[in-house]
């Protein structure tokens, strides 16, 4: 009983630290069977770091617990089983559920309205529900009856159904409100298809030992021959794609969005400084940089598709950056010569996790070619912890390296997001997310030095300083 004694202990510490820290700001913590309020008092404290830090030591002993007390075959069970839910969260978004429930407030809709909006069979629909609503998505107020919660409203949109159908890619396109939708929507889709592969990626005789970036478990999934990227931008995927840029924004939800100002010390750039925002997608993180840093001129560069998203994401949501000349957009294949020559900074976020080991040493390569001595390479990406006690973890996480035991170093389930993402990498384009002695030696190999590792605090997420190396 002394590991259940101590994580008893743990819990109950935590859980008096987290109630503590709301009562003496007058505030309760966020409701789970209301829908989720943004920007208010509640939910700005859950967010702040030392809550966080709290949090993930609840999450962590309650985790550990539940697999310490239940029987070992119900916990495989759970795990093997894990695709359901995903597939019934993947009908929710899919059916736009939360944009259904939206605005419904305590009475809910019954399951036969809930389906007539849907266009789907009501019987089916309510044991979909009834399984998120099991696992705190949704409510189900009465037999049959359902309301959006905390979780379930924080992936709706503020779109109505009847525009959605009648233009399904516009749930995601040019959205601010879109990235939890584009997550999910594409994590229960192409990722989860793909890791249904994994498998038989792992028995297949000729690629079972390779790292290419066209031959892992996406290629069996979806009977192609083309990488993820290559295939998201083929006629009639337009949909998929639209999706896709949504979902990146979605990626900045893995932490406060002002982790990227913490990553680096932009205010050591000098005024006019160039910022290349190397892969940047729709340019979220970049968006929070232009505007706490005014004195930079950044430039976000993707695959012409991308920019092209991105120019009518900026123009409607900070379209001051654009007429001022500090934000500018280039298409450019990060796999060719960079163009731009000399900037202050290449920014490589979650870039590298993508792409195989040879392939991140190309990329970083063509980036140190167009380096001078001033420049600098900041490469963020998750910097995996092993699941046991490690020199190297822990003298570079952004956890608390004293979690007491009988805790997992790397904090267990409350670091879940960073293998998940790991195992996302490889089934669709055997990447990886990679420990700290990893990615130091893949950027030496391209001729950067890894001088400083800034992490950020209760994540696994890091942002990797580098500057160039000279013979």
């Amino acid at each position: 009983m002394q590991n259940i004694r101590l994580l008893r202990s743990i819990l109950n510490e935590s859980l008096d630290s987290l109630e503590a820290a709301y009562e003496s700001k007058s505030l309760d913590f966020p409701l789970l069977d209301e829908p989720h309020t943004p920007n208010s008092d509640e939910e700005m404290l859950a967010m702040a770091p030392e809550i966080q830090n709290i949090v993930d030591r609840i999450v962590a002993a309650s985790y550990q617990l539940l697999c310490t007390v239940r029987h070992p075959f119900l916990n495989l069970a759970d795990a093997a089983s894990g695709y359901h839910l995903a597939a019934c969260l993947r009908v929710a978004e899919r059916f736009n559920l939360p944009e259904i429930l939206r605005g419904r407030g305590p009475n809910g809709l019954h399951v036969d309205e809930i389906a007539a909006k849907a266009d789907v069979e009501p019987t089916k629909l309510a044991r979909i529900l009834r399984v998120l609503a099991t696992h705190h998505i949704f409510r189900e107020l009465r037999p049959n009856v359902f309301s959006n919660n905390r979780n379930s409203s924080y992936f709706s949109t503020s779109m109505t159904v009847e525009e959605i159908r009648l233009d399904p890619p516009i749930k995601y396109r040019d959205r601010s409100d879109a990235a939890a939708a584009g997550y999910i929507g594409t994590f229960t889709d192409d990722v989860f298809k793909a890791s249904s592969y994994l498998v038989e990626d792992l028995e297949d005789v000729k690629t079972r030992k390779q790292f290419s970036a066209k031959e892992a478990a996406f290629q069996k999934a979806f009977n192609t021959e083309k990488d993820y990227f290559a295939w998201l931008e083929q006629p009639g995927n337009e949909y998929r794609l639209t999706r896709y840029g949504a979902c990146i924004q979605g990626t900045s939800l893995w932490d406060p969005p002002d982790t990227i100002v913490q990553g680096f010390d932009w205010a050591t750039i000098i005024q006019g400084g160039i910022v290349v925002d190397v892969g940047g997608g729709l340019g979220a993180p970049s968006m929070i940089l232009a505007k706490a840093f005014p004195g930079l001129r950044i430039i976000i560069q993707d695959r012409q598709p991308v920019v092209q998203q991105a120019q009518v994401y900026w123009t409607k949501t900070y379209p001051s950056a654009l007429d001022s000349d500090r934000v500018s957009f280039m298409a450019h294949n990060f796999f060719s010569p960079q163009p731009v020559q000399n900037p202050s900074v290449f920014l490589v976020r979650t870039i590298c996790h993508d792409w195989p080991d040879e392939l991140v040493v190309e990329i970083l390569s063509n980036l140190r070619s167009a380096a001078s001595g001033s420049t600098r390479l900041i490469v963020a990406d998750y910097v995996i912890p092993y699941a046991c006690p490690n020199d190297e973890f822990e003298s570079t996480t952004a956890q608390n390296p004293s979690n007491p035991p009988p805790l997992l170093g790397n904090l267990g389930k409350a670091g879940f997001n960073a293998y998940y993402i790991d195992m996302t990498m490889e089934v669709l384009l055997n990447g990886q997310e990679r420990t700290l002695s990893h990615q130091i030696a893949l950027a030496a190999k391209a001729g950067w030095k890894v001088t400083q590792v800034n992490n950020i605090r209760n994540s696994h997420f890091g942002y990797l300083l580098a500057e160039p190396i000279f013979a």
